[in-house]
């Protein structure tokens, strides 16, 4: 039997909403260990429940600790010895009555630390010391076969978490990275190709492998290349060096992908990505078959989270023709309701174009929102 065939797999929204409901009711939440290959967002989603509720996070590494470490240090106090808890440990007083207790990499820990662990996980006290009731415990850890510096978890330790295993969501990847601002090359490649986002191999001579955080890299490797010629870098047409940086993140074989998948991209300037990172060219089409394939592309991307609603919003400003702007608009109206007028893209709009819009009654209303 599998691993992923003993615990229940979840993708990314999906875990999201169980730690909303691990932090909002932390007396009855059970602790959480959340299983996952190498980068592919255990962490960031547990500091994303976290800010999400306002609750502070402590990160306490159990791998770099020694079992005094945890207990604390004995002090002789009449005739008796106390221990005193370690700092890191949560503190009401001075952490506030809610928060994340996150024992990141914990099947890291050596079996001794590990089971120094198993009062505080259980009964969430550890000698004298008591977590603060408003207080959740969540853990994260590799699986054995990925290669880390992992421990086999101890049954009795196992025994105190509910246990889930985190799957690569290229869906949940791309809204993520259209709000974070990942190149649009690398949206359009992961949207076409998803097998892409995380594939991680056992073998131990492979190094780079393509995840949600090495693609993060990859888009940091794009923007860097970018900074460093003055006359910039095309990122639709991405050259030999920016694609061998981009193969230390994620592998050869993901980085060949990529460029293959540039390679048979629509013409250098007729694609969503070539719009967004070259200002203007969109305002270049005269042909209205041209403009009107461009609105169709620009609403495939928002409905597959490859563009923000900033971006398009952009781009529907420098449609040459009023009408299909408008229309783009619309269009965007449906995809969004109402809250697409409360973004300041959609103002630079209204100044830019909402004087032209040829229906009335839409019009006036983008005028007067």
């Amino acid at each position: 039997m599998s691993f992923e065939q003993t615990i229940p797999a979840l993708d990314a929204p999906a875990l999201a909403e169980l730690l909303s409901e691990t932090l909002t009711a932390p007396q009855w939440a059970v602790p959480l260990m959340i299983w996952g290959a190498p980068g592919i967002g255990k962490s960031d989603l547990v500091r994303e429940a976290a800010a999400a509720q306002g609750y502070p996070l402590i990160d306490l590494r159990l791998s770099q600790l020694e079992p005094t470490d945890l207990r604390g240090i004995p002090l002789h106090d009449n005739g008796k010895v106390r221990w005193i808890p370690p700092d890191e440990l949560p503190d009401e007083d001075r952490d506030g009555p809610h928060g994340v207790l996150f024992l990141d990499e914990i099947n890291a820990a050596p079996p001794p630390v590990a089971a120094a662990a198993y009062q505080l996980i259980l009964d969430r006290r550890l000698g004298a010391y008591r977590l603060p009731d408003g207080w959740s415990i969540v853990a994260a850890g590799n699986r054995l076969d990925d290669r880390g510096i992992t421990y086999v978890m101890p049954a009795p330790l196992a025994n105190r978490f509910m246990h889930v295993h985190l799957q690569a969501d290229a869906e949940a990847w791309l809204a993520w990275a259209a709000r974070n601002d990942i190149d649009p090359v690398l949206r359009d490649f992961v949207a076409e190709q998803p097998e892409w986002l995380a594939r991680f191999l056992p073998e131990p001579e492979v190094k780079a492998f393509p995840s949600p955080r090495s693609w993060v890299f990859a888009d940091r490797v794009i923007k860097r290349r970018a900074m460093s010629r003055s006359s910039g870098v095309n990122r639709s047409r991405l050259d030999e060096t920016a694609l061998i940086h981009i193969a230390a993140c994620v592998g050869r074989e993901a980085a060949a992908a990529l460029s293959d998948f540039v390679g048979r991209a629509e013409p250098e300037g007729h694609s969503v990505a070539d719009w967004l990172n070259s200002p203007g060219s969109l305002a270049q089409l005269s042909d209205v078959s041209a403009q009107m394939d461009a609105v169709q592309a620009i609403l495939a991307a928002r409905n597959q989270g490859r563009v923000r609603i900033d971006e398009a919003l952009k781009l529907a400003v420098e449609l040459p023709d009023d009408r299909l702007s408008f229309s783009l608009i619309e269009q965007l109206h449906q995809i969004e309701g109402d809250r697409l007028f409360d973004e300041p893209a959609f103002s630079a709009w209204v100044s830019a174009r909402g004087a032209n819009a040829p229906v009335a009654g839409f019009g006036d209303a983008a005028r007067a929102g």
